[in-house]
């Protein structure tokens, strides 16, 4: 879900409310204010702003949440209510307060969806790095904790990168922030993009990110970070004089098992990282244990 998608669905969802809410009220005026005969408003779902941001929004970032589809059942059931109070308001019969109990009943459950899909969406966008769309570091130690975990009971093999982007302080202040923020959307894109369904990449930091590579022992897992470090430095950003500005960077593994926690996993990848960058940049470095005697 990349976060600047979700916000403007967010704002689609809170003005199409506001429509609904809108709807509402001339509605209730109208059939309060009755007449036999009188205009009433389509009580049909897809009569006011709402049903139209549903059907809109159907293949958009807000769907792949549980609330979402929901939140269309319960608004269906507030036109479907105000459907039987029109139906009675235009035959000039007695509008019970049993009718508008039963319609507040389905306003309020809606108003509930509502609220509810909306913390569902900022819950998520609370993991999301607004910048880069990767995951932030505020579920990482419980997913790569979850990951050591399966990886154990499945008898497999587990490890973690650390990338650092070279030079980036050089990058900002060459080519200016707004291109450094570009270098790094173009570097997520490409970690997003390389990696497997299943590999999960994050914004650790900065111009640092993590990755998980399930299934990867120290040597397979090289060979992944290679491909992604040779699409890393084929990327040609354009800089402001026609020319483009260099991009590369460099990886430190670790493999993670049963005597290595996340913690170490990540300190381990860390060493490795700065053994890349010590040694010349723009390479893959594997956590080497250090052998006393």
């Amino acid at each position: 879900m990349k976060a600047e998608d979700a916000f403007a669905s967010l704002s689609g969802f809170q003005h199409a409310l506001a429509g609904h809410v809108e709807w509402l009220q001339h509605w209730y005026q109208a059939v309060l204010h009755r007449s036999v005969g009188g205009t009433i408003p389509d009580p049909a779902a897809g009569a006011c702003a709402f049903g139209a941001w549903l059907v809109s929004a159907a293949d958009g970032p807000l769907s792949n949440f549980p609330g979402f589809a929901s939140l269309g059942a319960e608004h269906e059931a507030v036109h479907a209510k105000a459907a039987q109070v029109s139906e009675r308001a235009r035959a000039g019969q007695t509008i019970t307060t049993s009718d508008y109990e039963t319609l507040m009943d389905s306003v309020l459950s809606f108003g509930s969806a509502a609220q509810a899909l909306e913390r569902e969406v900022w819950k998520a966008l609370a993991t999301v790095d607004p910048l880069t769309g990767l995951a932030n570091r505020q579920s990482m130690r419980s997913q790569l904790t979850g990951e050591r975990d399966r990886s154990i009971r499945q008898g497999q093999s587990l490890s973690l990168a650390l990338a650092d982007i070279d030079h980036f302080k050089k990058i900002n202040d060459s080519y200016g922030h707004a291109k450094g923020d570009t270098v790094l959307r173009a570097v997520a894109g490409v970690l997003r993009n390389t990696v497997r369904p299943y590999d999960v990449v994050y914004r650790y930091g900065g111009e640092e990110f993590l990755i998980c590579l399930p299934g990867t022992n120290a040597e397979t897992g090289a060979h992944a970070l290679e491909r992604i470090r040779h699409a890393i430095a084929a990327l040609q950003l354009p800089d402001d004089k026609g020319g483009f500005i260099p991009v590369t960077a460099t990886f430190g593994l670790a493999e993670i098992n049963a005597d290595v926690s996340v913690d170490d996993g990540i300190e381990h990848a860390d060493k490795a990282l700065y053994d890349g960058k010590r040694s010349g940049r723009n390479r893959v470095v594997r956590y080497e244990e250090e052998i006393t005697i």
